[in-house]
This record gives structure tokens, sequence and C-alpha cells, in this order.
């Protein structure tokens, strides 16, 4: 709606809010002040009469005439009209409500303010009948608030992102910016247009953004191979403008994930610049123009660069963070830090629920370690999510609530509504399954989310007890019982949840959470029977255990390919419950189940006692150690196979190295080597084993000089 004259009671309702009323409304994200007197009144039959001295927007209309019933001829009226005092609600998305048996007034800012507003009356609209007696008053922390598609892998499709945006308009997100790196005309071919057909989908997606609030923000990604000339510019300003006649009025320019020519602060500020000036100023109704810099963490910022871009780049563009590192929290230090070397409020871009780093892991956990005082500090707040879209939502629904109100989050109460209402036939079910698929897994950046957060501690207890010689049977039964209904979760989510996208995308983590659930309930019979001695009953028990872990491996092979290594359920906390006590049933009662060899470290550098070896059905390696190894000339580390193991290839992503500075070799007997036929690529590769006595393995430094290396995978596949 238009701003008009008309003011609504902003200060009055501001002041009856100071106090906190302890009864609360379901309405989320929860509104900034809440006055609820705990009374609901009836919704008149006939509707409410809209009044009001300008157009309603009409997608804030078709809400409320589907929450409320709109009738021209009611005795009952909805009021709306503008705000124009009260300075925290002096911007977009700020509306207040007032519901009493006199009727209902709306303050609206703008229309993004209205949408709001009809969301949350529809929201408290108890049964379509009923209404509480309550003043509101709300607006964002953020000013832009939402999602950036900025992934590696298969990009959303058309459908994912219309669902996406619904949602974001459902919970007062405003902002959804386009650039998956896999999108060919976001990145390899930036310079050429997009086909009629994809293109009347942007246009689409740009209709729907609109109507659910949500500014529509396209990227381009010219880095790699950006001349920095006349022509490129050009190139780049008819990009943007063919995209504004298909309805874009937001533009990001990415330049992460880049070296050489592109990655200069000077070009890349007057690119901007450039942009600013013919695309921008050619316009009147651009809302963002963004930027994501080449050193867009602090870990990377180790030059001049940020402050070249803060002393030259355009006040009107946005500059985009991730933090400290690629991937962590978001700290009010770290913003501090970086806002005063680009002179101005950062663009957060959090690289979570993104699991492109770690596509074994789901990470379908709580949002937290996000400071709450940094919204003053901040433009911006946007979520990289999965290429699962459905499936981020779980995280999304928290950032959203976040961003709105920080000081009134809980990243357990938060993310408990969001598995009820992304799962409302199954809850406690999808719950559980969140729950045990949390973990991210080993990272370069060595980051964790908590998993199994619920059962841990009981886990933990029952697991001394055992190790002390004790069979805890209250604990016992309690932790059968979860195992249970671990197993049983997946088939009740399959059988009632009607999302049928976010069944497909969750499908192998649902069949190894139904594997894990049978591993564990075996577990727990295995250790009732072996308490008692009895070692033919706990062997048959043993192989049940070793039964269902086989069917977890099966799926791991299956999705073990490219740089995901299978499908991880329970990893953080429940699958090492249950080696631990295959380890304790072998040492106690079934020495002959002890594994004859186990594969060994091999180091001839300071880091022998830093590493260890693990087993995975078909895979032998070292566990991923993403911390620097400095190694000097000659120095190597490795591992030897066990015997009855056949090596077929190796496996490896060693980062911060180069091909020049290494070697990878091979022995039969741990003292004569040999280096493989093919030397492999710089980080990520699969060299053939092809010699069936091959027992070791080891990378070594051929180098004249030391080098660091990142062990994010160094393994052999067997058979």
């Amino acid at each position: 709606m238009r701003k008009t004259l008309a003011i609504v009671a902003a200060a009055l309702l501001v002041t009856s809010c100071g106090t906190r009323t302890v009864k609360k409304l379901d309405v989320y994200p929860t509104p900034q002040c809440v006055e609820f007197s705990g009374e609901y009144i009836e919704m008149p039959a006939e509707g409410y009469r809209a009044e009001c001295t300008s157009d309603i927007d009409a997608d804030a209309l078709e809400i409320l005439s589907k929450t409320l019933k709109i009738n021209e001829n009611a005795a009952t009226s909805i009021k709306i009209e503008a705000i124009d005092t009260v300075a925290k609600l002096q911007q977009s998305g700020a509306y207040t409500i007032a519901i009493s048996t006199e009727g209902i007034s709306i303050g609206a800012y703008d229309d993004r303010s209205m949408f709001y507003a009809a969301q949350t009356l529809k929201q408290l609209a108890c049964e379509g009948t009923r209404l509480p007696v309550c003043n509101i008053v709300d607006y964002p922390d953020v000013a832009f608030r939402g999602v950036v598609e900025g992934f590696y892998g298969n990009p959303w499709t058309f459908e994912n992102r219309v669902s996406q945006l619904r949602m974001y308009g459902r919970m007062k997100m405003n902002t959804y910016i386009f650039g998956p790196k896999d999108d060919p005309y976001h990145r390899a071919l930036w310079r050429e247009p997009y086909p009629d057909d994809e293109a009347r989908n942007i246009q689409a997606l740009v209709t729907e953004a609109k109507k659910n609030k949500v500014d529509f923000v396209w990227a381009i990604h010219p880095g790699m191979d950006i001349k920095w000339n006349e022509t490129d510019r050009q190139a780049a300003v008819n990009k943007l403008m063919r995209m504004y006649d298909l309805g874009v009025r937001g533009f990001a320019v990415f330049f992460d994930d880049i070296t050489g020519e592109g990655t200069d602060a000077h070009k890349q500020a007057a690119f901007m610049n450039y942009l600013k000036q013919e695309v921008v100023d050619a316009k009147d109704d651009i809302q963002q123009l963004i930027l994501c810099p080449t050193e867009y963490n602090r870990e990377w910022a180790n030059s001049d660069y940020l402050d070249i871009l803060g002393e030259e780049l355009d006040p009107f563009v946005r500059v985009m963070w991730t933090g400290d590192k690629v991937v962590c929290d978001i700290t009010n230090n770290g913003i501090s830090w970086v806002n005063n070397r680009i002179k101005r409020n950062c663009y957060i871009w959090w690289n979570f629920p993104v699991n492109d780093y770690s596509l074994a892991y789901l990470p379908m956990g709580p949002v937290y370690g996000l400071d709450k005082e940094i919204s003053d500090k901040v433009v911006a707040f946007v979520s990289n999510p999965m290429e699962y879209a459905e499936a981020s939502k779980v995280a999304i629904w928290s950032v959203a609530e976040f961003v709105w109100n920080a000081k009134e989050y809980d990243s357990t109460a938060s993310w408990e509504r969001a598995c009820k209402a992304l799962v409302p036939e199954a809850p406690e079910a999808f719950r559980l399954f969140c729950e045990h698929n949390a973990s991210i897994g080993p990272n370069t950046w060595l980051y964790e989310r908590e998993e199994s957060f619920n059962s841990r501690e009981m886990i933990n207890q029952f697991t001394k007890s055992i190790t002390e010689g004790a069979y805890n049977s209250k604990e016992a039964n309690d932790i059968a019982t979860l195992m249970e209904q671990i197993q049983k979760a997946p088939a009740e989510i399959r059988s009632k949840a009607t999302n049928k996208e976010l069944l497909s995308e969750i499908e192998p983590w649902l069949a190894q959470t139904e594997n894990l659930g049978k591993a564990g309930m075996a577990t727990m019979e295995m250790l009732a029977i072996a308490k008692d001695g009895d070692a033919e009953g706990c062997r048959t028990a043993y192989a049940k255990v070793k039964e269902a872990i086989e069917a977890m491996h099966a799926l791991n092979r299956k999705y073990r390919k490219g740089e995901q290594d299978g499908v991880r359920s329970g990893s953080q906390v429940l699958m090492p419950f249950i080696e631990a006590m295959l380890r304790h049933v072998e040492n106690t009662l079934l020495p002959e189940q002890k594994p004859a060899e186990l594969p060994t470290i091999i180091a001839g550098s300071a880091y022998a006692d830093e590493l260890s070896c693990f087993v995975d059905d078909d895979v032998v390696g070292i566990v991923p150690h993403f911390a620097l190894l400095k190694l000097a000339p000659g120095d190597f580390v490795g591992f030897k196979i066990e015997s009855h193991k056949q090596p077929t290839a190796i496996v490896y992503d060693l980062r911060s190295s180069k091909a020049s500075q290494r070697s990878l070799e091979w022995s039969a007997d741990g003292n004569s080597w040999e280096a493989f036929a093919k030397s492999g690529a710089d980080r990520l590769d699969t060299i053939p084993a092809d010699d069936s006595a091959m027992r070791y393995v080891r990378l070594v430094n051929s180098s004249n000089d030391t080098i660091a290396i990142r062990l994010g995978r160094f393994a052999a596949l067997t058979k």
C-alpha cells in the first residue's frame, strides 16, 4: 500500500508492549513486542469491513480474505493505516496489529509490511473462528534476510525455487540470491544470454518472488576468465540488462573461489562502480548490488585486499562475508573486524546448512553459533543451503527466526517448530530422524554440529558402566527403546509425510537411519545376553549386529561416488557406541571374533602420534586430518593395509599440496618402494592399484622444501 497521512496509534502500542506478558501467541518468526490478554474473541460470521485510505496490496488482501472474510457490508471493521511515527517502525516490513472486540487495526509502513501483517493474522486465527485479544508491534532486526543458492552441485529445480519463495513469504524473509555454481549462465557462460525456456522460468520466478515480497537477486560469476577490458564490462552490463528485462531488480557479482587475474581488488572495485553507474543509476528501482569478494573470510584475508575495497567501492555496493572461516560460527568480534576493513556493514553469507564439502552427511540439526548482538552490524544475512531444497528448510526456518528477532531466538525450540511445521503428519519421527542426522562429519574447517544431543549423556553413562564391568538394566532398556524408535521412524515418515520431494531427497538417509536402528537393537540384544556369560548365545547375537552393519556398508557402497563417501547416519554418537560394544564383547567373551590384523599408521615424520587409521567395509586409510602437516624433504605419512584385503584403488583429497612436490608410493614389505604409475592430480584424484602384492601406501615429500598438506582423504579402496 502507499503511505498516507493517516496515523495508527503506534506509540501507544509500543508503550503497552513495554512489559512482556507470560502468555504466548503461536506466531513465527516471534514478533518483537506482544501484549496478549489471554482472551479470545469470535470472528463475526459476516466478516470484516476493510477501511483504508489507499489500495491494499493485492497479495496481502488475498491472505486477509481467506483468513478473515472481507465483506464491505460487515459491521465490524479492519482498519488499515500507514505508520508515520516511532523510529523502529520506519523500515520496510514493519507493522502493528491491534485486535479487540471493537475490531482490528493494522499499521503498515509499505506493501511488504501489509503482507507480513496478513501472514501474522493468518497464524493468529485459531481454527478460522477465533482471534486473540492482543497488540503486536513488529519489525525485522536485519534489513535483508534470506537465502543464497550458491552451492556446488545440482542446482535447484524451478519447482524447488517456487516452494522456497513461498516459504520465505510465510517466514518474512525478503531476499533470494540466484547463484548456483553449476548453472552455466551464472559462471562458465556468464556473457551469454539464457535460452528462451530458461529465461521464461526466471521471469516466472521473479513474478513468484514479487508475490511473496522477496527481492529476486541474480548473481553473475565472471572472475574465472574476466579480461577487465571494455568488451567484458559491456558484456556484463548487457547480461544484467537482459536480466532486468526479465523483471530482476537486484544483482550480485561473485568473485569467490577464483585465482589469477580476476582477484585484483582495484579492478573488482572499478568493475562494481561501473555496474553501479551503468545499471543501477540508469534505473530507479534496483534494490541491491552485492559483491562477493575473493577474500571472503578472515582466514584468507592476508593482504590489503579488503582495505582497497573499503576505500574504492561505491557505498551503495554491499560486501558479502562468511565469517572467520569459509564455514564457521558468526561472531560479533569477527563482524566488527571486517566492517572496519570494508567501511560498511557486511552482508553475511552463512555457509550452513550447505553440505557440498561433506556430501555423506545431512545437517538436519538445530541452528546455533550465531551471535545475537550482530543485528546492528550487518546489512543482510543469507543462508547457503544444500542442493536438497526441501531438507534445507529445517535450517532455513530457524535462520528466518534468528534474523527477524535475535533476542527471542531459541535454537532448540526453533528447530522443534521447524520439524513440526515441515512434517506435521509425523513430527516426532521426523525430529528423531533429524537429531541423529545432524553431524557435518570431518571437514577442512573443523566445523561440527552436535548430533544425538538428547541421548549422548545416556549413551556415555551406559558405556562407562559397561567398561567398568557393570550392566545397568534401566539404562539398557532406555537405549534399546531409543534404538527401536530410530528403526521405526523412517517407515513412519515415509508412510505419513505428504511432502514427496522431501521424501525423495532424504531417502538414502532414511534407509541408513533404519539400518542404524536395527544395528542398535541387535547391539542391545547382544549385551543383554553377554552380561550372563552365554558365549554361544552372544555369538549368534554378535552375528546379527555384524549383519546389520553390513547392510549399512552396502548402502555406503551404493552412494560412494566422486566426493561423496557413502551415506552417514548417527556417526557422532550411535555408531561409535555400537562399534565400541562390539570391541567390548570381542575382548571379554568372544576373543575369536577379534580381527586378526588391523591397519596401522606408518610415518617418517613428527606426525605419527597425531594420525590414526580407520576401516570401513571396503575402505581403509587415514582418518581425515585437516590440521596442516608440515613435511620436511623426504618425510612421509601412510598406512599398512590388512593382509586379507586386496586394494583396487587409492583415493585422496590432499589439500594445500601440489603434485609436483610429492609422490605417492606403494610397497609389498614396507622396505622397497615403488611410485604409482599415475602421479595423480594436485588435490583430488583416484589412482588404480593393480599389484596384488601391495600392502603399504605412503605420501612422500619429494621436493627440496618443506611442504604443508591437509589430509581430507587418503585411503585405499579394497575388495
